[in-house]
């Protein structure tokens, strides 16, 4: 006999995405064995990629946007003098180059350029839109269309092994950026092409890869064993300043309530203009909200600078 369904209301799985699977196909496993559609992801893997997929059931699923603001590292291969329509070892091969004589000190030198704020060309195989439509189904059918450059940051780009044409790299980043791109952008700068051979997200947040749960085997195949690797939703954002609110609040909170800020207790001072997880005494998450600053003298203390406007009401 089936075990029930899930009592949670909602929670945030670490679920480590395998090859050659799609984020979707992660996602509809998680679907089956927990019996239930409100199940989503907070940014998609490629086939050929495996690693860490945050995924999200139950009211969790409001939780995406603010989970994939949380800062990503990856560890990978390219692979110099081979250009493929997708950027990856699953496209097709459209271009080869020589490749030129490196070292590894030029490479790591080369890499650092990239660190910080930079523009970005997304590429064709992508889920964004143009025209309603998404820019992986136009390229499938051959068509490619102008993509405007869109602003990415590059944490650390760091060259760890060169083994001609192959060169080993970790990266961080924030959210948006295409790995490909920056690979094919980076063997740009000495002359050639490249595409990614293989590549793992190691971490999202402070989600780490060693800490996933592999849905082809126990504990992460069963009903019970993904119930034990369930994270709660507050713990789910840590990036997000906590605020703990009374209980006469919490009960006007679930109902649309907006707490004054001098009823809120924050463990730091949160700056005006962020995020902010407010939770009940029990520690479950009750919203998101955001402090919007108030017209008036800059050095008032936040609660008579801010006013508190919820997002997310769970």
């Amino acid at each position: 006999m089936r075990p029930p369904a899930p009592s949670l209301g909602g929670f945030v799985l670490n679920i480590y995405k395998e090859i050659p699977w799609t984020s979707h196909d992660a996602v509809a496993r998680v679907r089956r064995i927990l019996d239930t559609r409100a199940v989503g992801h907070a940014g998609s893997l490629d086939p050929f990629a495996s690693g860490v997929l945050v995924v999200a059931v139950g009211r969790a699923t409001r939780l995406v946007e603010y989970l994939m603001d949380q800062p990503k590292e990856y560890r990978g291969t390219m692979l110099l003098g081979r250009r493929t329509t997708s950027g990856d070892s699953g496209g097709q091969v459209v271009e080869e180059q020589p490749v030129p004589a490196l070292d590894i000190d030029s490479l790591q030198r080369e890499a650092a350029g990239f660190v910080g704020e930079t523009m970005q060309v997304p590429p064709m195989v992508s889920a964004l839109k143009h025209g309603g439509k998404r820019l992986y189904d136009l390229a499938r059918k051959g068509i490619e269309v102008e993509r405007a450059p869109r602003p990415v940051r590059i944490d650390r780009f760091d060259i760890t092994r060169l083994d001609p044409p192959r060169i080993d790299f970790e990266l961080g980043c924030g959210r948006g950026t295409y790995v490909r791109t920056l690979v094919e952008d980076f063997a740009g700068r000495f002359g050639t092409v490249a595409m990614v051979e293989a590549l793992m997200r190691t971490r999202v947040g402070h989600l780490d890869v060693a800490d996933s749960c592999r849905l082809i085997s126990e504990p992460g195949n069963t009903l019970a064993g993904l119930f034990s690797q369930a994270i709660p939703m507050a713990a789910a954002v840590p990036h997000l300043a906590e605020g703990r609110v009374g209980d006469q609040w919490a009960r006007r909170l679930r109902h649309g309530g907006v707490p004054p800020l001098r009823g809120i207790t924050f463990h730091e001072p949160p700056a005006p203009g962020a995020a902010v997880r407010l939770v009940g005494a029990d520690g479950d998450l009750l919203a998101i909200a955001r402090l919007d600053w108030s017209p008036g003298p800059a050095d008032r203390p936040i609660e008579d600078s801010c006013s508190l406007r919820l997002e997310r009401v769970f």
